[in-house]
């Protein structure tokens, strides 16, 4: 199906985006929207399950993001299939984690229509709630695109910086601001039969050309490609156990960065069980050993176990650094951990729906150079 434009009212590409919403609502094609809304305070936005159109006010570009929606989704549909078709928004890092989520049988998405949205970054909380450039910080980050036709790095948190795409794939329908004029209009972009059927009823504009889409598409792709080629080769020091132990010297070990991970979901976790508790006399042999002991122990050990167990399906959503309580940049080490390993099977976590994930697949022909030939 080829693009359609969605003409802006009034240059508010909020309320019009909102408008589009509604009519997918209205139209009794979905059930429900799972959208990111302003919370009563307007101090923050989640996502939000809305199923009355009155009640929609979604901010779609909203620079935040709080939760892992593809969690979220994981959660309502990983025990059964909605019976009812639910659209969900989602940034482009979180279509990916829903589709490695669906490899690891903890999502379904069967009746779930995905709406990808053009990422233009996201703030941390902090950032988000304590803005103060006279403007809302969605008025900044679209105001900072429409003048540069690109999005802004300031305020953006390090892994929106080097963003792997922010560009939606594996998207149903896809509302598109990349290479159009925002004042006027936003592309909606439809790539399956499950999107056509949702929108075939809506009144929308043909599309005369999309090449400047494209161009856009490349420049920015080649633009988050040099800043992250760049940023793995500054952080590529942080390696051996003494840097490492150097690096999370900070760590409390509450374990958030697992808990807010939208892939690590183990309902018995090895660290969070008793297998670390053990006699007085066990501890008090390490110390006597070492001469001292830091305690909590195993914090480093935590750390390398949860980047062995889940690097090769991180997407690198940066919600592991922003729940840190601690500020510990911890994307400067999974960022060039995911690079290395990802590379080394030659895996791309969230891009094909249909590529295994590595460690569940055999390969005969794969490391012979450490084993028999």
């Amino acid at each position: 199906m080829e693009p359609k434009i969605l003409k802006v009212k009034n240059g508010d590409v909020t309320k019009t985006i909102n408008e589009f919403l509604k009519e997918l609502l209205n139209s009794g094609k979905v059930h429900s929207l799972l959208v990111p809304q302003a919370v009563p305070s307007k101090k923050m936005v989640f996502p939000v399950l809305i199923s009355d159109s009155n009640q929609l006010n979604a901010d779609v570009f909203a620079p935040l993001l709080p939760a892992s929606t593809a969690r979220i989704i994981s959660k309502m549909t990983k025990f059964q299939a909605t019976k009812e078709p639910i659209g969900v928004v989602l940034r482009s890092c979180q279509i990916r984690a829903l589709v490695e989520l669906v490899k690891l049988n903890q999502a379904n998405l069967e009746n779930i229509i995905i709406i990808g949205v053009d990422c233009l970054g996201t703030f941390s909380i902090d950032s988000f709630v304590n803005f103060s450039e006279g403007k809302t910080p969605t008025e900044f980050i679209l105001e900072a695109f429409k003048e540069k036709g690109n999005s802004s790095d300031k305020y953006l948190r390090s892994a929106c910086c080097v963003c792997k795409d922010p560009i939606p794939t594996n998207a149903d329908i896809t509302i598109g601001v990349y290479g159009v004029d925002l004042d006027k209009e936003v592309l909606i972009d439809v790539a399956t039969k499950a999107g056509e059927k949702v929108i075939e009823d809506l009144k929308l504009d043909d599309t005369k050309s999309v090449k400047e889409r494209e161009k856009s598409i490349k420049t920015i792709r080649e633009e988050k490609t040099k800043k992250r080629t760049e940023f793995v080769k500054e952080k590529r020091s942080i390696n051996g156990i003494a840097a490492l132990s150097e690096f999370f010297d900070k760590c409390i070990n509450c374990h958030n960065c697992m808990t807010v991970c939208p892939i690590c979901y183990c309902k018995e976790c090895l660290y969070d069980s008793s297998v670390f508790d053990a006699e007085a006399y066990k501890f008090l042999r390490k110390a006597d050993r070492k001469g001292l002991f830091k305690m909590p122990n195993d914090s480093l050990l935590f750390h390398l176990g949860k980047m062995n167990h889940m690097i090769l399906s991180c997407v690198e959503c940066g919600l592991c650094e922003q729940g840190c309580p601690s500020n510990i940049p911890l994307m400067d080490v999974f960022i060039p951990a995911a690079e290395n390993a990802q590379k080394e099977f030659d895996y791309h976590p969230g891009k094909d729906p249909e590529e295994k994930i590595p460690m569940i697949v055999y390969r005969e022909d794969e490391y012979l150079e450490v084993g028999e030939k």
